[in-house]
């Protein structure tokens, strides 16, 4: 029992990561109805900046630990930002009306550009942070008790915190209601005076802030972000999101935290080897169960 608690608390931190990629994918895709591929390459891409911004402070700006985890944040933000302004202004507003894989085309080269900058500014080397708040705490006052280093209890409030503010300003702001009216029916929602362009260039920046402030929180638990990294969460939570019908942030985010748990089960009882082999294929099975029965509702209609 103790052993099986154990799993299900390792499970916490990275479906929480989860859960906060598909929050903000899904918040994106609700209003522009495109696939982004460029997701989680913004969240590979945060984490990376962060990395080096951190050892330049460390190494050539003699800074102490402390302040150059914040110089390499201060920097992950501002590129980050520079990135999602660019998509959010220039990029999807062109191809947002076009074909569908004009969208995914165009976000995948975006994709390419941040992997490709971030490692020729990296002069293609990996860096490293140190253990970061690395203590075991235990979770319930038991004997054996299921622990999480302080970093991952952090990283889970954090994350908690962000998106039960950011549903509840959905459900009740004005703001809110404008992005879920743009997610119905943009064109009636510009006919009663809502500025769709505006709420989904609001809607692609919070989604790319979601992105970057996950990859972060991940990098500083990890040590370090790969871009490969970055593409499979990317990759898993479009999966995610599709299997859930793309009917709510907060559902998606749900569905991501159980895609987590799900994942450290296997790890705890079965090869990993095989654990991406078997969820992808779960994945694709759900969505073709899903693509049939829409299939099978049209036809009755």
């Amino acid at each position: 029992m103790a052993y099986f608690a154990q799993i299900i608390a390792n499970g916490l931190h990275n479906g929480a990561l989860y859960a906060l990629l598909a929050y903000g994918y899904v918040l994106t895709y609700s209003v522009t109805k495109r696939a982004n591929l460029a997701h989680g390459a913004v969240f590979a891409f945060s984490g990376q900046i962060l990395v080096l911004g951190a050892t330049t402070g460390y190494n050539a700006l003699w800074m102490t630990l402390p302040a150059a985890l914040a110089f390499g944040a201060l920097a992950s933000s501002i590129l980050t930002a520079i990135v999602m302004v660019v998509l959010a202004w220039k990029i999807i507003p062109r191809f947002i009306d076009r074909a569908p894989n004009m969208m995914i085309t165009i976000t995948l080269g975006i994709a390419i550009i941040l992997m490709e900058g971030a490692r020729i500014g990296a002069d293609t080397r990996d860096y490293w942070l140190p253990p970061l708040l690395s203590t075991q705490t235990p979770l319930l006052p038991l004997p054996v008790a299921p622990t999480l280093t302080a970093l991952q209890l952090i990283n889970i409030v954090a994350i908690t915190f962000v998106i039960v503010a950011a549903d509840q300003a959905l459900r009740h702001t004005a703001a809110g209601r404008a992005l879920r009216a743009v997610s119905d029916d943009p064109t009636a929602a510009n006919l009663c005076g809502t500025d769709a362009a505006k709420v989904r260039r609001n809607a692609v920046l919070a989604g790319g802030a979601l992105a970057a402030f996950g990859g972060m929180l991940a990098t500083l638990y990890f040590g370090n972000m790969s871009f490969g990294a970055g593409l499979t969460y990317g990759l898993k939570v479009l999966f995610i999101a599709s299997a859930g019908g793309f009917t709510s942030p907060f559902r998606a985010a749900a569905g991501a935290m159980l895609y987590g748990e799900a994942e450290a089960l296997w790890d705890g009882y079965f090869p990993i080897i095989w654990r991406e082999l078997v969820f992808y294929c779960l994945l694709a099975l759900i969505l073709c169960l899903r693509a049939e029965n829409r299939l099978a509702s049209d036809q009755r209609i």
